[in-house]
């Protein structure tokens, strides 16, 4: 089984119309690791708000960013030899369904449509996805807050690169270890149990 932890930075909040400017990405457990700026696919400019949460300037973007087409071609490349083709595979991420994952199924829509490249769809390989968001919201009952920066806090773990997307991953990498151990208390925590853990309907 591999599991992968997924963060994207984006030009802005909306998932369905702002652009990936980095991607982040790490096989739990392993050295295994995915990075590259992304030149926004749009050619908007960034706004302001996202360079004082990132760090990530238009100059930066212009100098190392990769241009999307090649930055998503590689991510893609990347994730496929990640994956077990006949396993279960999973995608973890924070505020995955409400961001992230729409954000991966708009990368892998673009190349198939923009790029008229054959892509294999995700939903070819058995792969759960995780929202540790969700997660933490239906296990810490008793916390007001969940974003990231919170629970890291709240479990003694350091964020050195909090908002770049490398930083992010290693930093939930740990965060889903701490409530993976919470939760094996006294519930399974093989994927699908998770997952129907989280969406469990009470």
């Amino acid at each position: 089984m591999s599991v992968i932890a997924l963060d994207f930075e984006t030009s802005g909040l909306n998932p369905y119309h702002d652009d990936i400017i980095e991607i982040g990405a790490k096989v739990m457990g392993e050295d295994k690791i995915f990075e590259c700026l992304v030149k926004p696919k749009s050619g908007k400019r960034l706004d302001h708000y996202i360079t004082e949460l990132t760090g990530i300037c238009p100059m930066l973007l212009f100098r190392e960013g990769s241009l999307w087409s090649n930055a998503y071609s590689k991510f893609y490349n990347w994730l496929i030899t990640q994956l077990k083709i006949g396993e279960t595979n999973v995608i973890v991420s924070h505020n995955g369904e409400g961001f992230d994952f729409i954000f991966l199924k708009r990368l892998l829509k673009e190349m198939r449509e923009e790029m008229k490249q054959d892509t294999l769809a995700l939903e070819d390989y058995d792969i759960i996805y995780i929202d540790t968001l969700l997660l933490s919201k239906r296990l810490l009952c008793n916390v007001n807050r969940h974003n990231q920066p919170y629970l890291c806090s709240r479990f003694n773990i350091p964020t050195p690169n909090a908002h770049r997307a490398l930083g992010d991953v290693l930093s939930l990498e740990k965060m889903y270890e701490k409530i993976i151990q919470l939760l094996s208390k006294y519930h399974p925590i093989d994927p699908q149990s998770i997952w129907d853990y989280i969406h469990l309907d009470i």
